[in-house]
């Protein structure tokens, strides 16, 4: 594993907001577990995971947004801290999400519970009063905002204290090292509702496009582990809530950390597959910046990558990272970081 040192400041600073927010030897959930495909969500839940063990909180429960229980977590934690995970999912985008955070908000008013940091995007004035009269209503519930459009929409919209922090991801300790590139370029697109359009660029012998949820970075004992991660989390979140309560929690979110690292190590993979990356998902730019990956940005639909950006400064890594308005010209900026001999180049292991 790489270290992260660089980055130093961004997770100093996620420990010291979570530090204020968590007492030590807090007994805890963390709600929200990626169960699929997308990397960048794999190494938000990472990234929480090992800033609480740090903080030395107790995670008595952990459950992603189709296995949660709400009896099961008040038998597991009658008194505590709910922790939601962050990501981008807070608002209308991902319907799924949102309903398990205002299902969980409205269901433990006696909880203190804390929005790890996401961003913001409501579309539909019916979906932003639903989760203003369900958050407006529980008196400790705290967000965190990872950008500052998505700070100023929460502000605005709902009454619990709210604050600026960095993405979960930076929380985590090491990334895999990278391999020797097997391409000149990565076109890694979103595939859903989130993706701007751009248009696709014409074809390139030299660019390879796909996306997470294409599971390429896979080789067949990866497949194998991750089919036995599998079945571990399916057996122990069936038992979670009976007699070996303790017992199946520990194991569910040993397991459940494994799948994590599991999609952490694809995703490094794939984007150390190019020597260049071009993406248009916030964490295809977050792990290349981590990785030390020479990339180019496109925004997504609703600015997240933007707001990031701006949010954070990242104006001040160009020489390993830049944006651009669409596919071609992105495509040519890759090409141009390449040929620059100022541009940093990844450690990689031979």
């Amino acid at each position: 594993m790489s270290g992260l040192g660089r980055w130093a400041g961004n997770r100093r600073q996620l420990g010291e907001i979570l530090g204020e927010l968590i007492e030590p030897s807090t007994r805890c959930a963390l709600l929200g577990f990626p169960y699929y495909a997308n990397v960048g969500d794999s190494a938000i839940w990472l990234g929480a995971r090992a800033l609480l063990a740090e903080l030395g909180a107790e995670v008595v429960y952990t459950a992603d947004h189709h296995d949660f229980c709400p009896a099961t977590l008040a038998k597991r934690l009658p008194s505590g801290t709910i922790l939601l995970t962050g990501g981008g999912n807070l608002g209308d985008l991902w319907p799924s999400h949102q309903r398990m955070r205002e299902r969980v908000i409205g269901a433990f008013p006696r909880h203190r519970i804390i929005q790890l940091p996401q961003s913001v995007h409501f579309g539909d004035p019916a979906g932003l009063e639903r989760a203003r009269a369900v958050f407006d209503a529980h008196p400790d519930l705290i967000l965190l905002l990872r950008d500052e459009p998505s700070l100023r929409t929460a502000r605005r919209a709902f009454r619990a204290p709210s604050a600026l922090a960095p993405d979960c991801a930076f929380g985590m300790t090491g990334l895999p090292r990278l391999g020797q590139p097997e391409r000149r370029i990565l076109w890694l697109r979103r595939g859903d509702h989130e993706s701007a359009a751009p248009g696709e660029p014409p074809p390139d012998a030299e660019v390879h496009r796909t996306d997470w949820t294409a599971q390429e970075g896979a080789d067949a004992s990866w497949t194998a582990e991750t089919q036995t991660v599998r079945r571990r989390i399916e057996k122990a979140s069936a038992e979670v809530g009976g007699k070996a309560g303790d017992r199946a929690a520990a194991e569910l979110a040993d397991a459940q950390d494994r799948h994590a690292e599991l999609q952490l190590q694809r995703g490094c993979r794939l984007l150390g597959s190019a020597s260049a990356v071009v993406t248009d998902r916030l964490h295809g730019h977050l792990l290349s910046l981590l990785l030390g990956l020479p990339h180019v940005v496109v925004d997504d639909r609703h600015g997240k990558i933007s707001g990031y950006w701006h949010t954070w400064g990242h104006d001040r890594h160009r020489s390993v990272a830049r944006r651009a308005p669409d596919a071609e010209e992105a495509l040519r900026t890759a090409a141009a970081l390449l040929t620059d001999p100022a541009t940093p180049r990844p450690a990689r292991s031979r």
